[in-house]
C-alpha cells in the first residue's frame, strides 16, 4: 500500500541508515560535530545565505526565527492560513512573545505587498506593537507556489519599511522545481529561510534555519534556550 497522507510519512532507506551508522560525530553544542558542520555549510550554499543552523523540526526553526528577529511584543505580519498561525500550537505566545497580525490575501492564496503594506503601522505610537517581521511561506501547505516576482516586490517593500523577512520554506525545493528556479533565488527574497529535510527531501528528521552570520549566531544561543542544543547530532545530519 502507498501512503499518500503526507510527505512526512516516508521511511529512511537502507542507504540512509548506513550513513547514520557510519557518521563521524562530535559535540554539536561545542560546535565539534563535523558531519553537522558540513550539512550546515551545504544548506547555506544551497540557499545563498552566509550561515545555517540545524534544528529538530520546521516548527522549531520557524519559532526560533521569530525568537531571534522579534523582541517580546513585536508585531509580525503573516498570512492567516500560514503554518506558523495554523499548525504550530500557538508557540509564539509561549516562546518569543511576538504579536501575530494576520492578513487575508486579496487575490491569491499567497501574499502580495498590497496585502501587507496597509497593516504596517507607519509611525511609532505607545498604543501599538512595534513592527518587527514579515513572514512568507513558499510552497504553501496546500501546495500553492508563490511567484518569485511577487516575493521580490514584498522584499522591496520590507526593505523600505526596514523590516526583515522570514521565509517558511518547509518545501522550498518543491517550490523551486515548480517555478523552474534555484532554491537560492527564492530564498534570496527573504533575510532568513527555513527548510525541512523530513518532507519533500525524504529524510527522517530535521530542518535548517539559514540567514546572515550575525542572525545565526543569535539563533545558536536561542536554540539552546529552546532545548535544541544536541550533542552527537551528526547521526541525524
Amino acid at each position: 500500500m502507498i501512503d499518500f497522507r503526507s510527505d512526512t510519512v516516508t521511511r529512511p532507506s537502507a542507504a540512509m541508515r548506513k550513513a547514520m551508522a557510519e557518521a563521524e560525530v562530535g559535540d554539536d553544542v561545542l560546535r565539534e560535530d563535523p558531519t553537522l558542520i558540513a550539512l550546515q555549510k551545504k544548506a547555506a550554499e544551497l540557499t545563498g545565505k552566509e550561515a545555517a543552523l540545524f534544528t529538530p523540526s520546521g516548527t522549531f526553526a520557524n519559532q526560533l526565527s521569530l525568537f531571534t528577529w522579534v523582541n517580546t511584543g513585536g508585531e509580525v505580519y503573516l498570512n492567516e492560513v500560514s503554518h506558523i498561525i495554523q499548525h504550530e500550537a500557538g508557540a509564539s505566545a509561549h516562546i518569543s512573545g511576538a504579536f501575530l497580525r494576520p492578513f487575508v490575501p486579496e487575490f491569491f492564496n499567497w501574499a502580495q505587498w498590497s496585502d501587507i503594506a496597509p497593516r504596517i503601522r507607519p509611525e511609532p505610537d505607545q498604543h501599538f506593537p512595534v513592527p518587527s517581521l514579515i513572514c512568507l511561506e513558499n510552497a504553501l501547505s496546500d501546495g500553492t507556489v508563490q511567484p518569485v516576482e511577487s516575493m521580490a516586490e514584498i522584499k522591496r517593500g520590507a526593505e523600505a519599511a526596514e523590516l526583515p523577512v522570514h521565509l517558511d520554506g518547509a518545501r522550498l525545493f518543491n517550490a523551486a522545481v515548480s517555478l523552474g528556479v534555484a532554491a537560492s533565488e527564492i530564498a534570496g527574497k527573504a533575510d532568513s529561510v527555513m527548510f525541512c529535510l523530513s518532507k519533500g527531501l525524504g529524510a527522517p528528521v530535521g530542518s535548517l534555519l539559514c540567514g546572515p552570520k550575525d542572525f545565526i549566531e543569535k539563533a545558536f544561543y536561542k536554540r539552546k534556550i529552546m532545548g535544541g542544543g544536541m550533542r552527537q547530532a551528526g547521526i541525524l545530519a
